[in-house]
């Protein structure tokens, strides 16, 4: 977010100079600075447009990884045992489901990398997977 506001403000800034310098000097001396201030204001908004729509995927991918966790436990609610051929599909998607709970709680923690892990991830509970509504989970 810090990112977001400093790139912003380098945008206006670099606008604005640029803006003020050919409407204020007149002198060949000044376009050199002219140049350079659009230049700064035109990568940075170029930046902060990469960076918005980077935020975006990863929000969405954020929203993805919960449907996928909230398909899980229903799936694994809803199994009765008596299907064995999808056992083995559904043992898989529990596992890497848990893989993704743990690895978001182990990053997100860390003060460089963890602003890159969702913190509505990190706080799911792991999945328990059981036979079914009346079969004990297993640990």
């Amino acid at each position: 977010m810090l990112t977001i506001i400093l790139l912003s403000i380098l945008t206006v800034v670099g606008i604005l100079a640029g803006w003020l310098i050919n409407k204020y000097t007149y002198s060949d001396g000044w376009f050199f600075w002219s140049f350079v201030s659009y230049t700064t204001g035109a990568i940075s908004a170029i930046t902060l447009i990469f960076f918005l729509c980077l935020l975006i995927d990863i929000d969405r991918r954020f929203d993805a990884s919960i449907y996928r966790y909230e398909t899980t436990v229903e799936m694994v609610n809803s199994y009765t045992g008596q299907d064995y051929g999808n056992m083995g599909s559904l043992v898989e998607q529990v596992v890497y489901v848990n893989n993704r709970i743990a690895e978001h709680k182990a990053h997100h923690d860390s003060k460089w990398v963890g602003l890159w892990y969702s913190e509505r991830i990190a706080n799911l509970e792991p999945i328990k997977f059981g036979g079914g509504k009346n079969k004990p989970a297993l640990e």
